[in-house]
């Protein structure tokens, strides 16, 4: 690593020394030598940059962390001319050809490393994604007969779990790009006339205008078929009709994911009621958000709060295993921990996660979420976005 902090880069070198060190703390009470890191966005939380010109939109030219318990870092990739006035990592290596895997390569700084325990911690496990091709996964597991390969993936969510207040700062401004980016649009941009396609792409732009460097899905939250499409449909909106436009920018990194809702027209006292129902429950959520509290004791507080509200469930199986009330956020829309009745991951300050419940009464549905830090005595929200029911005039 060098010394002192990069004119570009978007963390101090105090912070991604941080990063290192505790992971390395982990590693070592696993006996993992080495980690080898492919993934997107876990490469670039390690790295604190990113080589790729085109992350998730080419899978040509994969970019790799590797981590050694006791020697510095090396990354290999394409493009070292493109981290290297953000990055501290100095034994950058670069590999080319298009057409097959740097095997050699990889299986050179894997040996670089020193495996003294023969164990290289991998990304396989629970919400991880591997950047390179399987194939060449297990080639590398072939060439390195006296290593074991290991599932890192807990020591990956440990790591990105907690924020600092470094990667705080971006989720902060995240939130508040959104928020305005949203007012604006239903201040300005919803008329007669407009489709859901229109709609998306104007949100998108205003995010833009305010701030984001680039936005994550904008969804509709209004009940109809389609609507949360990844590509919208020209269909146009229609009075009366409840929209939630849920969403979020990217500042750097970070990213924020969470709704707010308008009616076009004028909003029925059901809805007011069942808005004003999602948002009790999201708050009673939040009120009990504290370090200690575990994400299953947070899924039961919601599940009492709407029943309290006089809703019900906005789908059931959130009730269950395979449903949640909430989860993490940072540098992908949805990480963990998950509030749902089988997750007991015990809340630590940093530890960022929305309150999420979904509600209805009959045909009345919302789901509604906001973004909170776990701080040392409570919470903060991130989102303070207003949280009133708008009315459109259309």
């Amino acid at each position: 690593m060098t010394s002192g902090d990069l004119e570009y880069a978007m963390f101090t070198r105090a912070e991604m020394e941080r990063r290192l060190t505790k992971a390395r703390e982990l590693m070592g009470g696993r006996g993992i030598d080495a980690l080898l890191i492919t993934g997107e966005e876990n490469f670039q939380y390690f790295a604190g940059t990113n080589s790729s010109i085109a992350p998730h939109y080419s899978l040509t030219r994969p970019s790799i962390f590797v981590l050694p318990l006791d020697r510095d870092p090396i990354i290999l990739t394409q493009r070292g001319d493109n981290i290297e006035l953000g990055c501290y990592v100095t034994d950058v290596r670069e590999y080319f050809g298009i057409l097959r895997f740097p095997h050699a390569d990889v299986l050179e700084a894997l040996n670089d490393a020193g495996l003294k325990n023969n164990r290289v911690g991998a990304e396989l496990g629970l919400e991880q994604r591997m950047g390179m091709p399987v194939a060449d996964y297990l080639d590398l597991v072939a060439a390195l007969p006296q290593a074991e390969f290991v599932d890192a993936a807990d020591i990956v969510i440990k790591l990105k779990i907690v924020k600092s207040a470094e990667e705080l700062v971006y989720m902060r401004k995240a939130a508040d790009v959104t928020g305005r980016a949203r007012q604006r649009l239903y201040d300005e941009e919803i008329v007669p006339g407009i489709t859901e396609r229109e709609v998306v792409r104007a949100l998108r732009t205003l995010m833009l205008e305010e701030g984001a460097d680039r936005t994550s899905f904008v969804h509709m939250q209004h009940g109809i078929p389609g609507s949360q499409n990844l590509f919208p449909y020209d269909r146009p909106l229609r009075r009366g009709t409840v929209i939630g436009m849920d969403t979020g920018a990217f500042v750097g990194m970070y990213t924020v994911d969470y709704p707010r809702f308008a009616v076009l027209g004028i909003a029925t006292n059901e809805q007011r009621r069942v808005h004003e129902a999602a948002k009790a429950v999201s708050n009673k959520m939040a009120d009990a958000l504290r370090p200690g509290v575990t994400c299953a004791e947070i899924h039961r507080v919601a599940v009492k709060a709407i029943e309290d509200a006089g809703v019900t469930v906005d789908r059931e199986e959130k009730l269950g295993a395979g449903g949640r009330f909430g989860h993490g956020q940072g540098m992908l829309v949805t990480e963990p921990p998950s509030i749902s009745s089988e997750d007991h991951t015990v809340l630590e300050p940093g530890v960022v996660l929305s309150t999420e419940p979904g509600v209805r009464s009959g045909d009345v549905a919302f789901l509604w979420e906001d973004t909170h830090v776990i701080t040392e005595d409570g919470h903060e929200q991130l989102t303070l976005e207003t949280d009133e029911l708008r009315e459109i005039p259309f």
